[in-house]
């Protein structure tokens, strides 16, 4: 019985002994070895998510740009009444020898390289390039009457959805004209047009025709000018003129660049364009060009003055991650993933 007692006092004495230091310190270290592993997965996975989450914004941008501007570039030098008549601009800017970009229809597609900076933009990146495109957009408002003894005031079938001030663009099978809307009536569905009102840039003539010189040699528009072909039925349509570049988007900690649209705005006023953002973290867009006949694609600088010649661009947009320290050198971009997408887009309107 005594016997008993004692190996139970002994079994107890042994079960409460605990730990030995051994056992403890090779228990922390196979703790910290499972802590090791889990936050080295762990660490891992965020990166891997900050990977994709990165190409994912890479590829949506790039996506949006392309969509947007390959709109543009296949509409451009687009005429509603087709591209083969002769266009008559009686816009008081474009009658300038240093005519806006958004004004000019003799280069309603031109592009322009690192030496030579856009017009009405207040952000484009120095030395970088930048393509401008105009067309006509056509809608559903047609002219109703145009009496030829006073052109400056026509009706059409429904002016609701036109201001003061637009600038706009009519045409039939063998004449088009772009004028600014000095008044627009909408009750009465008239347009009027009228030189030396306060809109800007304002109009050279009230005629819609050809212009007509003046007697004195400075002055290109005749003030009553020609009333123009234009009777029941002619197209009236917005002028779209739309600049593509890369620009300074102010937010430094995420690369500082975007791919932005300059469009004209459709009451022209003080401030003529808008300045939109796009795609943000594209740090470059280069182009090149391709004049009909030919199979090579060539920049700015050697198309010269053949810009009515090119049919097609090859666009290269360069893009770089908003996040940081993502990239295997981060001593280069901080660290940033960049990407780089190429795409041709055919301009419609024009022969192969």
């Amino acid at each position: 019985m005594k016997k008993s007692v004692r190996l139970n006092n002994t079994a107890m004495r042994l079960k409460n002994r605990g730990l030995a230091l051994v056992e403890l310190m090779i228990a922390m270290v196979l703790g910290l070895v499972i802590i090791g592993a889990v936050t080295g997965i762990m660490l891992s996975n965020l990166q891997s998510f900050r990977t994709n989450k990165g190409l994912s914004q890479l590829q949506d941008g790039a996506r949006v740009g392309y969509e947007l501007l390959a709109r543009d570039i296949r509409q451009a030098g687009n005429m509603p009444c087709g591209n083969d008549i002769p266009v008559v601009n009686i816009l008081n800017d474009a009658q300038d020898a240093n005519v806006p970009w958004y004004y000019d229809w003799n280069n309603a597609f031109i592009g322009y390289d690192g030496d030579t900076a856009l017009a009405s933009v207040s952000n484009q990146v120095e030395d970088t390039e930048s393509l401008v495109m105009l067309s006509g957009e056509a809608g559903d408002v047609y002219v109703d009457s145009y009496p030829t003894n006073n052109a400056a005031n026509f009706t059409v079938n429904d002016a609701s959805g036109l201001s003061d001030g637009d600038i706009l663009l009519i045409c039939n099978e063998s004449l088009a004209t772009i004028f600014q809307a000095t008044n627009v009536q909408a009750n009465s569905n008239k347009i009027i047009l009228n030189t030396g009102s306060s809109q800007s840039p304002g109009n050279c003539t009230k005629g819609l025709g050809e212009i007509i010189p003046g007697n004195n040699a400075n002055q290109v528009c005749n003030e009553n000018g020609n009333s123009g072909p234009y009777a029941h039925n002619s197209v009236i349509a917005m002028l779209s003129s739309t600049a593509w570049y890369i620009g300074d988007n102010g937010r430094a900690d995420e690369g500082g660049r975007s791919l932005y649209m300059a469009r004209l705005s459709n009451n022209a006023g003080a401030s003529p364009v808008d300045e939109i953002e796009i795609a943000s973290g594209v740090t470059s867009m280069a182009l090149r060009y391709r004049i009909k006949d030919t199979a090579n694609f060539i920049d700015a600088a050697t198309v010269g003055l053949r810009w009515a010649d090119i049919n097609a661009v090859e666009v290269t947009l360069t893009m770089a991650t908003q996040e940081q320290n993502i990239s295997t050198n981060t001593a280069v971009d901080d660290g940033r993933l960049a990407r780089s997408f190429t795409s041709v887009i055919a301009i419609r309107n024009r022969s192969l």
